[in-house]
């Protein structure tokens, strides 16, 4: 019996140490993640093609740069031996066609397209013409017209507005043209106006504003580069600028419940390109019309309404300026005061104005920062449309049919 007592005990302390749970053994430490150094942002494809562009800008010499700043006219009804080396040799700015160098449909489309070829693959110009309907119209066959603005502000439809673009843009394309000098932004505010009248939308600013923003929008939807015009108003004139200096003497509060209006709501809805007019605004500056004024196009339109695309002036070839100033002297001072791009459809005028630029620069009077953002601005909006013929409209029946539509949805 004593013998049994030692595997009893046993048996019971073996029973026991069964009853305890059993503890794991430490799991072995998992090495420390490796974690990678913070990578820095990407750069965005805009911000790339920012610094490209800055990088195009710097390896071009001023004279090249100058060049970009100028938007001139050529001579006669075709191409001459004379214009078409300058567009060979000088990446320009932009050309524009006026009535007197329009005649036919067969005419103007071979026009443009020696224009277009003449120029280098990498460095085509704007090519355009004033296109609004009604009697401002350089298409040369009837049934490609438009009525004027005003009759289509009368539907007060801002989405057959948004057709009537296309249909401008669809036009413009069909002739060769990449801009079109519309839509007019001004207010029908002086029944006695001799130069804005049925062009404009309306004498309500509210809406020409609602109206002018969807057909600038229609053309852009067609590959037009629209130009908004005639800042800061040219609604509330007597003086045809074509001949003389109209000047308007409302005060700034004034300007602002009536002509800007629209202008304000296109920049807003990215206005791409504003044309300034030739007009005297004492209120704004009491010396210089508002197309070489600091005040009206740096002040008010660049500083006050954030406006950061291309500033053109209208055409410096008129009443309004060669009264007072040489073409050289005016587009300088355009440019100067804050324009990016002068304008002038005197044939032959390019060198003078080039080499008076130039001299400006040297002296100080436009600076070589100023004149860097100025060509970025331009090539910035090259590259922002389609400049060459690719999308050129050739589908006549389909367009006259596009004119009929439009034309009729306003009449009923």
């Amino acid at each position: 019996m004593k013998r049994i007592v030692p595997v009893l005990l046993a048996s019971v302390l073996l029973a026991g140490c069964a009853d305890e749970p059993v503890q794991p053994a430490d799991p072995q430490p998992k090495p420390a993640k490796k974690t990678k150094p913070p990578q820095p942002d990407r750069p965005s494809a805009a911000e790339r093609a920012e610094k490209q562009l800055k990088q195009t800008v710097s390896n071009m010499s001023t004279a090249e740069k100058v060049d970009q700043l100028l938007y001139i006219g050529v001579t006669g009804t075709a191409l001459t031996q004379a214009d078409r080396q300058l567009l060979q040799d000088h990446a320009l700015g932009g050309v524009l066609l006026l009535g007197g160098n329009i005649t036919s449909t067969d005419q103007l489309k071979t026009f443009t397209t020696a224009i277009a070829k003449a120029q280098t693959a990498d460095s085509k110009a704007f090519l355009g013409f004033d296109e609004e309907g009604g009697r401002v119209s350089r298409v040369p066959d009837a049934q490609l017209k438009l009525s004027p603005s005003l009759s289509f502000g009368h539907k007060n439809d801002p989405a057959l507005m948004k057709e009537v673009g296309q249909t401008l843009g669809s036009i413009s394309r069909f002739y060769g043209f990449n801009m079109d000098f519309a839509p007019v932004l001004d207010v029908n505010s002086n029944p006695a106006n001799p130069i804005i009248g049925d062009r404009a939308l309306s004498a309500d600013p509210q809406q020409v504003a609602r109206l002018g923003v969807p057909l600038m929008q229609g053309m852009k939807e067609e590959d037009i580069v629209p130009v908004v015009k005639h800042f800061p108003g040219h609604g509330d004139t007597t003086v045809d600028s074509h001949v003389g200096l109209p000047r308007v003497d409302a005060t700034k509060a004034e300007l602002e419940q009536t002509e800007l209006v629209p202008f304000k709501r296109a920049i807003q809805e990215g206005a791409e390109m504003v044309m300034v007019a030739h007009i005297l605004f004492p209120a704004l500056d009491k010396t210089r019309p508002s197309s070489l004024s600091k005040p009206v196009m740096t002040g008010m339109l660049r500083d006050e309404l954030k406006f950061d695309g291309v500033i053109i002036t209208d055409d410096l070839v008129m009443g309004a300026i060669t009264e007072r100033y040489g073409l050289a002297q005016a587009a300088s001072l355009a440019l100067e005061n804050g324009a990016d791009m002068a304008m002038f459809s005197s044939p032959g005028a390019y060198a003078s104005v080039h080499k008076e630029i130039m001299a400006r620069i040297k002296q100080g009077k436009l600076s070589r920062a100023d004149l860097d953002q100025k060509v970025m601005r331009v090539l910035h909006l090259k590259q922002t449309y389609d400049l060459s013929q690719t999308k050129r409209v050739d589908e006549y029946q389909r367009l006259i049919e596009q004119v009929k539509a439009v034309e009729s949805d306003m009449r009923h």
